[in-house]
C-alpha cells in the first residue's frame, strides 16, 4: 500500500506487517503509548505499518481476537503523523482498513467485523471518515460492508 503526503505529491510504498522487536517505537520518542509491554504480552497481535526502503513505522496497531470477535485493541499513529502538520495523511485508514481485512478471515458469527473502544474526542471522526458505528458509550464496530468499502481505500488504490 501507499501513503500519501499532505504537503506534496509523493507518494512512500508501504507494507503492514507484524512488529519486530528492534524497531519498537518509545514514549521518549514522541509516542504516547509503551508499545514494549504490549509487545512483551502479545507480540503477534501489533502490527506496524512501515516504509518498505527505510522500516520507518508510520503507525501501529494491536488485533486482538476474543470470544469470536476482532478487536481493534490500541492504534496509534508515529508523532509525524498526528495533528494540522502531519506528514502523511493516510496512515490511520490504512491501519484501519487491515483490521477490517483481517476480521473477514474469521470463522466465526462475528466474521467481517471490527470492533473497538474510541476516544470520546474521535467518535464523530471514526463515524465520518471510517465508517463506524457507535453502540453502548464509546464502543464501535465497522460492519463487513463498510469494511470492505474501507480496504478498496486504503489497501487496494495504489494509483490514487
Amino acid at each position: 500500500m501507499i501513503v500519501f503526503s499532505k504537503k506534496d505529491d509523493r507518494r512512500v510504498l508501504c507494507d503492514i506487517i507484524l512488529l519486530q522487536k528492534q524497531l519498537i517505537p518509545k514514549k521518549k520518542d514522541g509516542w504516547a503509548f509503551d508499545w514494549s509491554e504490549a509487545y512483551r504480552t502479545n507480540s503477534k497481535s501489533i502490527y506496524s505499518l512501515q516504509e518498505r526502503a527505510t522500516q520507518r513505522i508510520h503507525g501501529l496497531v494491536q488485533l486482538i481476537e476474543d470470544d469470536g470477535m476482532l478487536i481493534m485493541e490500541l492504534i496509534e499513529l508515529a508523532p509525524f503523523n498526528i495533528g494540522s502538520t502531519k506528514e502523511f495523511d493516510n496512515a490511520a485508514g490504512c491501519l484501519i482498513a487491515f483490521g477490517c481485512r483481517e476480521s473477514l478471515k474469521l470463522n466465526t458469527a462475528y466474521k467481517g467485523y471490527l470492533t473497538f473502544v474510541s476516544k470520546t474526542s474521535l467518535v464523530e471522526l471514526y463515524k465520518s471518515k471510517y465508517l463506524a458505528t457507535q453502540t453502548l458509550g464509546t464502543r464501535m464496530y465497522i460492519d463487513p460492508k463498510s469494511g470492505e468499502t474501507l480496504i478498496t481505500k486504503y489497501l487496494q488504490d495504489e494509483k490514487r
